[in-house]
């Protein structure tokens, strides 16, 4: 069974919202080993819904379509699919007493009348509740009368708040019953590899299994390695010979981030973590208190932008800042000794650095970072060069030195821990 998303708004193609619900759905979906096919962006425009809906439904069987079911006048979408397929809306009563008592739940009043205009559906459409918003979603079945019959078009609100619980619980269920046979997948997460790095590495495990699908989606924390087979045997296998080849770079089952690992290592240690940022400015604070319960294990941090906070609150001594510099392995390891003394925690990451785009020299570019990790008695500082924006070098770094402790915490060796250039001896 072949994919195909539309997502309908003037505010994607104007650049002025990116559009996460394609990424969220996309995800979603080759977890399940399921790959869309294509993908359409449209404007609010009944003639560009319509002529997208023909291109879809042509090349694919069931198509997801995000946005336009909201109560203004430029919510076309159920109009231009009724149109499309020559049925007439009704106003579902169903539909309006769900949006009868959302709006009375939300306490803001009387309910705008021009509001149940979103309870207005196509002829033969089943309604998809919407726990998180006014606007039902909407799923229709084509019938022999119908274009395209046998295909399938589900429709979603389109604020990511209400289409990502929809498509997750109910209709990526949808997509799944309505696939030719039954697909068995997993995915992997693999930290401190390379994308081309892990796709050589599988290139073995491939020919093993001929009839064994494998995508890759590379983040800068890691790299998700989808399986999917038909054969939940050639799944189990496959998976084997994935855990064996990446032991030390696959992060558990149970967690979905390095940081995640990261703080569920220290909870079974008993371990306490503290952090000093200077590029990457609380980023790695924030990955880590993303994770629930992370109070449990980190301890604090500080972000020590300049020089004289990085003296002050972690006493690097000013002899190192004037003759080594603030972005040096001698200013690393100096914020991790400070880190100890201010916070007493198990483990400590430091990490300072050039995220540019300017404040480079030839001896010091920009992406040059040093990424400072103590664990119990053992530390490590490490150079790196690293590519890209200011934003990807603060993600890689961040990721970097997460999966650094990562290592260090499950006493693997460093070489694990990615993009390493060369690491430099503590003074």
């Amino acid at each position: 069974m072949k994919v195909g998303v539309l997502c309908i708004g003037d505010e994607l193609l104007k650049g002025a919202v990116i559009n996460t619900n394609l990424g969220h759905m996309g995800a979603k979906l080759l977890e399940a080993g399921i790959y869309p096919q294509m993908a359409l962006e449209v404007p609010d425009r009944s003639e560009d819904v319509i002529r997208a809906l023909k291109i879809l439904m042509k090349e694919t069987d069931f198509v997801l379509v995000s946005g336009g079911l909201g109560p203004t006048s430029d919510d076309l979408t159920k109009p231009a699919v009724a149109e499309f397929l020559g049925r007439k809306l009704f106003r579902s009563e169903e539909a309006v007493k769900a949006i009868t008592e959302r709006w009375a739940s939300m306490k803001r009043g009387e309910l705008p009348l021009h509001f149940l205009s979103q309870a207005d559906i196509p002829e033969g459409a089943e309604l998809i509740p919407n726990h998180y918003g006014t606007a039902p979603g909407i799923f229709l079945q084509l019938g022999e009368k119908d274009p395209f019959p046998g295909k399938r078009i589900a429709m979603m609100p389109g604020p990511p708040s209400e289409l990502n619980p929809m498509f997750d619980l109910q209709v990526l269920p949808l997509v799944k019953n309505a696939l030719d046979g039954k697909l068995f997948s997993f995915l992997f997460h693999i930290a401190g590899v390379g994308e081309s790095r892990v796709e050589e590495r599988m290139q073995k495990i491939i020919a093993a299994f001929p009839a064994l699908s494998v995508a890759y989606c590379a983040a800068p924390e890691f790299v998700k390695l989808f399986i999917t087979s038909a054969n939940a045997e050639t799944i189990q296998k496959a998976s084997g010979m994935i855990r064996r080849e990446f032991e030390k770079e696959l992060l558990s089952d149970e967690t979905k981030s390095v940081a995640e690992e990261v703080l569920l290592l220290l909870k079974e240690k008993a371990f306490t973590l503290s952090l000093a940022e200077s590029c990457t400015g609380g980023l790695i604070s924030q990955l880590v208190t993303n994770v629930p319960g992370a109070s449990e294990v980190y301890s604090g941090g500080i972000v020590c932008y300049s020089n004289e906070v990085k003296n002050r609150l972690l006493c690097v001594e000013e002899t190192i800042l004037r003759e080594h510099g603030a972005v040096s392995s001698q200013c690393a390891g100096a914020m991790l000794e400070g880190l100890k003394k201010a916070f007493g925690s198990t483990c400590g990451i430091s990490v300072t650095g050039i995220a540019g785009p300017g404040g480079g020299t030839p001896e010091k570019p920009v992406g040059l970072v040093y990424i400072g990790v103590f664990c119990g008695e053992n530390s490590h500082v490490g150079r790196y060069l690293f590519r890209g924006s200011r934003e990807q070098v603060r993600a890689r770094s961040a990721a970097v030195a997460l999966n650094t402790l990562r290592c260090m915490l499950k006493g693997y060796d460093l070489s694990c821990a990615g993009s390493i250039a060369f690491t430099c001896p503590r003074s």
